[in-house]
């Protein structure tokens, strides 16, 4: 049941960022003041507060959506998570996804995903909305509990946040939090959605308004950044 319940968070992401960009997706500093402006599909160690790898987008890596709809970022993650070796391949909606899980990597503890959008920022309310209906029809006692404009990075972005339950996992019943934040493009370049989940299996996250602002998730967030293309 805990496989199936990881799996399903994987796959009902993955479906709704899909579906999301088929209306319409870690850059040049970090939170440590390093700077990179030679984008690569090889991770490079950083060091921050916490040992850290850094991830940085490469079109090279890509074909098809995620190639036509590609944007250069980077952001720093702790070197105790692992990449999900299916992002960024076949018909993939995320260009990476990261994770941090229990140690018999059963149970997800926090995740961070990048996918693509092309839109501009008055679309992101209702695809918002559309993204968060698809959720629904995936996750066990899905609520979305609140949407709004946040800022990421120092980008202004729109986000939704939602909870779900899950029941009779090896970790007994869980609480599932959500947090989805649409950046926009711009004339530049496209933009990106970034997906995290986090559940209470956790020992640093205890509600959705902790997803991002507590755990692992800030390094992340905080090193996240858009290259130029």
């Amino acid at each position: 049941m805990a496989s199936q319940f990881k799996k399903g968070l994987v796959w009902l992401t993955g479906l709704a960022v899909f579906a999301f960009f088929s209306c319409g997706c870690r850059t040049s500093t970090t939170n440590n003041s390093n700077n990179s402006n030679n984008p690569t599909n090889n991770a490079v160690r950083t060091q921050t507060a916490a040992e850290t790898t850094r991830y940085s987008n490469s079109s090279e890596k890509f074909s098809g959506d995620l190639q036509n709809n590609y944007v250069d970022f980077s952001f720093d993650y702790p070197s105790t998570w692992k990449r999900d070796t299916h992002a960024g391949k076949s018909k993939s909606p995320n260009f990476v996804k990261v994770e941090n899980a229990t140690a018999d990597q059963m149970i997800t503890l926090e995740n961070f995903a990048v996918g693509y959008f092309s839109g501009q920022a008055d679309l992101m309310p209702e695809l918002a909305n559309q993204m968060s209906e698809q959720f629904s029809r995936g996750f066990p006692k899905y609520k979305k509990v609140s949407e709004g404009t946040t800022k990421i990075g120092g980008y202004d972005g729109y986000e939704f946040r939602f909870t779900a339950h899950a029941e009779d996992t090896p970790k007994g019943d869980l609480d599932l939090w959500g947090r989805t934040v649409l950046l926009p493009g711009s004339n530049e370049r496209k933009g990106a959605v970034l997906t995290m989940i986090a559940t209470s299996a956790s020992d640093k996250i205890h509600s959705v308004n902790d997803v991002g602002e507590k755990g692992d998730l800030p390094i992340i967030l905080n090193s996240f950044r858009f290259e130029k293309n």
